[in-house]
Order: C-alpha cells, then sequence, then structure tokens
C-alpha cells in the first residue's frame, strides 16, 4: 500500500474530493485525521473509511483560527504520534455570478480567511512536527486558471495566492524535507461513488470525478513524489490548454 506507515491530516473535508481523498489515502493504508467545520459530515467520511477496515479520527474545527489548528495539531500527534502528510484544501465561494460589485467586505475577508489563512496557520503549525520526523508532504488544493477565472474576483485571489504561497512553501521548507505541490482543480460535478474508491473512466471528453484529484494528491502524498517539490498539476482535462471550453462537459 502506498500510504502504510503514515499520518495524514486532511483539511476542508467535504462531500466531493475530499472525502474521495480521505477514502483513498485510508484505502493506501494512512492513519487519517480528518478536519473541517462541519462535523456531521467528517463523521459521515470517517465511518465510511471505518466501514472499509481503514482508520479515521475526527479532529473538528474552524482552520482560519490559530487557536483551532494548533489544537488540532495536537490531538492528532497525540493520537498518532506524528503527522507525514497535510492535505490542505479549505476554501470556497466559487460563485460566477458576483461580479466586482457584487463582493462587499465580508465576502471578501471570508474568502481570503477560509482559504489562504487557513493554509498559513496550517503550514507553521505542522512545519516542526513534520521537521521532528524527518520530514513529509504538504497537498495543497488551490483551482485551474479557467476555474480562477470563472468564479469571482476574491475566489480567484485566493486560490491564486494558494499557488504562490505553496512554492515559496517549497523553497522555505526544502532544508526540513518537507515537500510542497498543489494540485489545480479543474470543475467535477461527478459523484463519489460507494464502497472502495476507484478510477473514474479513462476518457477527457467527460466531466470531473472526485476520484481524479484524490489519485493526484495520492500521488504527491505518497513517496512515490520524493522528488517532487513546488509544482502545480492541473487535473482539469486539459482545459487549461485550450482542449475545450470549461463548461462543456458541467451544463
Amino acid at each position: 500500500m502506498r500510504l502504510e506507515n503514515k499520518v495524514a491530516l486532511l483539511t476542508g473535508i467535504g462531500q466531493g474530493m475530499g472525502r474521495a481523498t480521505a477514502r483513498l489515502f485510508a484505502q493506501e493504508g494512512a492513519k487519517t485525521a480528518l478536519s473541517a467545520r462541519g462535523e456531521d459530515r467528517l463523521n459521515e467520511t470517517a465511518s465510511q473509511i471505518e466501514s472499509l477496515g481503514g482508520t479515521a479520527i475526527v479532529v473538528p474545527g474552524d482552520l482560519s483560527e490559530r487557536s483551532a489548528v494548533d489544537s488540532i495539531v495536537k490531538d492528532v500527534v497525540d493520537k498518532f504520534g506524528k503527522i507525514d502528510v497535510l492535505y490542505a484544501a479549505a476554501g470556497g465561494n466559487f460563485d460566477p455570478t458576483r461580479i466586482l460589485d457584487d463582493i462587499d467586505q465580508a465576502f471578501w475577508d471570508s474568502t481570503v480567511s477560509n482559504t489562504m489563512n487557513s493554509l498559513y496557520n496550517l503550514a507553521q503549525a505542522v512545519q516542526p512536527v513534520m521537521r521532528d520526523n524527518g520530514g513529509g508532504s504538504i497537498v495543497t488544493v488551490a483551482a485551474s486558471f479557467n476555474v480562477r477565472q470563472a468564479g469571482n474576483v476574491s475566489y480567484g485571489a485566493a486560490k491564486s495566492a494558494i499557488i504562490g504561497m505553496s512554492q515559496n512553501l517549497a523553497g522555505e521548507l526544502y532544508s526540513d524535507n518537507i515537500r510542497v505541490n498543489t494540485i489545480a482543480a479543474g470543475l467535477f460535478r461527478g459523484k463519489l461513488p460507494d464502497g472502495k474508491v476507484v478510477n473514474a473512466e479513462v476518457n477527457l471528453a467527460r466531466t470531473g470525478y472526485p476520484q481524479d484529484i484524490a489519485n493526484a494528491a495520492l500521488f504527491f502524498a505518497s513517496d512515490e513524489s520524493g522528488w517532487v517539490t513546488g509544482q502545480t498539476l492541473a487535473v482539469d482535462g486539459g482545459v487549461d490548454v485550450g482542449t475545450r471550453g470549461l463548461w462543456d462537459h458541467e451544463r
């Protein structure tokens, strides 16, 4: 198994790509800790993992608050002894209908706080844990160029910042043997099937599925990417290189 004996803290976990990633990590042998604000969904994901023989704990909290993040990281280390992988996917406010005039200060602050502040807090909190354990992998989730452009000003700014922050972190954390890589997610409207996580159809002319993102995250989390850092991988069916329009399979 590709993550055997590893501990993964997965943050920003919802019902889609985060749930798929958590289930796949557990399926590949990782002990998983699941964090987000919505405890009910976290419990659902943990139950799914445990029903398939995996290990999961729930550590809910507001990732934009440093004290909450410190508590989450401490709980995971107390339970499992270490953190090898951080999957950082907190964000939100993708709303293509909003123009600049529709974005008030509260919407802007919420987008920046949930997306950028969460990664800032998490990176600072896990760095010493990973360093003392000999290294680790941080996997961040941004958005592909076309998704950023289709969103709104605050969403595009925050997701672009994730790419920039990750590249800077890759340079700074290099000496600690901590890899930092980013998934630039395209649009995905496919549903995650029940049971074992399996690959989606091998066909570019379709919508995205949560397991498409999960597979990319698995590569970055595993030792297979042991010589890869500072990279951004677009998982978008080729939209960013002009193969088709962003919404062609999403209507």
